[in-house]
Parts: structure tokens; C-alpha cells; sequence
């Protein structure tokens, strides 16, 4: 039994898979794990060409891995490179549940979440953030709403970032229009209640497990941000 794997990160053949971190299709050792950006480990998730070429639209946008998360410090991922740690962070969990619910929940098995979409639609859900925030000095420490955010909400922005970038790069070997309408569906309900942004609320299984892995991520932040004021960091 072959127990080697090879890490994307460090060219390296590692012995014992089980200590390897999963990530995508691929395994990461631990240590390129911890130090790969974000943005990094994202490219690394393999896509198809012609996907690849979408998710660039965000991944290759210089706001991306500096952009902030939030515009006010008591938001969740706000500074410099918040919005590259959520995306990879709920890209990450989106992935891993999805293969989970698939593989280990009795009743839903072949029902899985087709891999490239959840991984486009969570690439692509905050991506509006790069229009609704601005830092606010050289250093970007600091951060605030933009003019942008009093018209349109990151959410919908988000949504005309995905379409875009659908209609620029058109695939041609799925179905087009239920791959971009089932993609924008979850970015456009990913906070489930009007109040909180979405104009729609979820209802399919892409939409709810990014709707919920989302909010994973943005508690969890809440959490980290709230024992740091605790120890008075």
C-alpha cells in the first residue's frame, strides 16, 4: 500500500498521508500548510482550463490579497488580507462538509454539491468586498465603507462580479445557464435574510452549505477577535 503523497507547495514526496492536510484534490504537508498564503492555496485547488480562467478573475485581482473582510475593527477579518483568509477559510470548510455529507451522512449519498461550483461560488461570494471598502492609510491597517457600499451591497456587487466574469470566460462544456444561475443563486443568498443583505434566501444545497460555512468562519473570527480583547491584545 502506497503511503506516500506528494505536497504541491514544497515538491517534496512525504512519507505517512495521515499527517497530511487535505486541500481540494490535493495534500499539503503541515508546515506548507501553515505558511502557504491564502491566496496560494487556493491556486492550488485544481479547476478545469476554462474555470481556472474564471477564478483568476478574483484570484489574480491585486485588491484580493490585501483587501480587508469587514470596514469596522469589530467585524469579522478586518485589516490587511482579512478577505483572502475568509475566502480560503470558507472555500476550505465548503469542500471538506460537502465531502462529508456525501460520504458519511446516511440518506443523501450521490448528492453531493458538484465540487467546481461550490468552489466558485465561495471563491466569488465576498468578492464585491474589493468595491465596498477602502483602507484609509499607506499601510492599509486601517479601513473604511467606500462610496460604493451606500448604493450597492457587497452581495449584489458580488453577484455582477460572478456574472461577469461568467460571460467573458463562457464554458462551453457544461450547461451554461443552470451553472451560472445555481453559482449566483448561493452568492446572492449566502446571508440567508433580507435584513442581512441576501435578496434571496437559500434553496439548494450549494446555496445553504455556503450560507452556513460562511457563517462558520465569520464566528470563529468573532471568537479569536474576542479572547485577544479578553487578554487586552
Amino acid at each position: 500500500m502506497n503511503n506516500q503523497y506528494h505536497c504541491p507547495v514544497c515538491d517534496i514526496c512525504h512519507t505517512y498521508k495521515s499527517n497530511a492536510v487535505p486541500l481540494g484534490d490535493g495534500l499539503y504537508c503541515q508546515e506548507c500548510y501553515t505558511k502557504a498564503d491564502p491566496v496560494h492555496k487556493l491556486k492550488a485547488i485544481a479547476l478545469p482550463m476554462g474555470l481556472t480562467t474564471i477564478a483568476n478573475v478574483v484570484l489574480d485581482d491585486a485588491r484580493f490579497p490585501v483587501w480587508s473582510g469587514s470596514s469596522k475593527p469589530h467585524q469579522h477579518h478586518y485589516g490587511k488580507g482579512g478577505l483572502a483568509q475568509h475566502t480560503f477559510e470558507v472555500v476550505d470548510l465548503c469542500l471538506k462538509n460537502n465531502a462529508f455529507f456525501n460520504t458519511c451522512a446516511e440518506g443523501v449519498q450521490n448528492k453531493a454539491v458538484p465540487f467546481h461550483q461550490l468552489f466558485l461560488a465561495a471563491l466569488f461570494h465576498d468578492a464585491g468586498k474589493m468595491w465596498d471598502y477602502e483602507p484609509t492609510n499607506a499601510d492599509q491597517t486601517e479601513w473604511q465603507g467606500s462610496s460604493h457600499k451606500r448604493h450597492i451591497h457587497h452581495i449584489s456587487r458580488s453577484g455582477i462580479v460572478w456574472s461577469k466574469a461568467w460571460d467573458a470566460h463562457p464554458m462551453t462544456t457544461v450547461n451554461s445557464d443552470e451553472w451560472h444561475d445555481a453559482v449566483l443563486h448561493a452568492i446572492l443568498a449566502h446571508h440567508q435574510l433580507r435584513e442581512w443583505g441576501s435578496p434571496v434566501s437559500p434553496n439548494t444545497r450549494l446555496a445553504w452549505l455556503l450560507h452556513l460555512c460562511d457563517g462558520i468562519s465569520a464566528r470563529m473570527d468573532d471568537g479569536e477577535r474576542w479572547d485577544r480583547h479578553k487578554d487586552g491584545k
